[in-house]
């Protein structure tokens, strides 16, 4: 007989609980398994939802600080509204002066249009574009429009001068009414 060392503990397990048959069937082997990893799915998904809610107040902080940002650089940009307004306001200005400047030798045909107009003419309209001038009107005389026509004509600051409608003022009125057109050259010398 052998013997055993006094001291040696024996390891027994006892289980009470009786072995149910249906844990070895497939059907039992599947529940058993999906119960055990549907465990560990529950608590991960809880770990999801609860790291989504901790992280809601985080986004929210982040969307009220976008939202107070936004609206500060709104109340900004409005401030400048006015002030935009008035630089528009003031570059017009300045593009209109600009383009005054570079038109004010126009102001210099109308002395040059006074030496060649009769006293028996009145201009009704007067368009003067920097190239060319368009001008209606009426001659009381058919002398007055013929002096007209020739010291345009003959007048080194206008060229190619066209008439393009005379007609008789009426019966009971003497006198023409005319359209002339004609090219502007302010740099002609005498």
């Amino acid at each position: 007989m052998s013997k055993r060392p006094a001291n040696k503990k024996l390891d027994i397990t006892i289980n009470l609980v009786p072995q149910d048959p249906f844990f070895e069937t497939i059907l039992g082997r599947f529940l058993k398994w999906a119960l055990s990893v549907g465990r560990y799915i529950v608590i991960f998904t809880e770990m999801i939802v609860i790291l989504s809610f901790a992280s809601r107040f985080t986004l929210d902080r982040m969307v009220t600080d976008l939202n107070s940002a936004l609206n500060q650089k709104e109340r900004v940009i409005a401030s400048y509204g006015d002030l935009e307004k008035k630089f528009r306001f003031i570059q017009k200005q300045i593009d209109d002066y600009q383009q005054f400047k570079q038109d004010s030798n126009l102001v210099d045909i109308f002395p040059i249009l006074n030496d060649n107009i009769p006293n028996n003419v009145v201009f009704e309209t007067l368009l003067v574009r920097p190239d060319a001038i368009n001008f209606t009107g009426s001659a009381l005389s058919q002398t007055a429009l013929n002096v007209l026509v020739n010291n345009l004509q003959l007048s080194p600051y206008f060229t190619e001068v066209s008439v393009n409608k005379i007609e008789s003022r009426g019966e009971k009125t003497s006198g023409f009414n005319f359209d002339i057109r004609s090219k502007i050259n302010l740099n002609a010398k005498k």
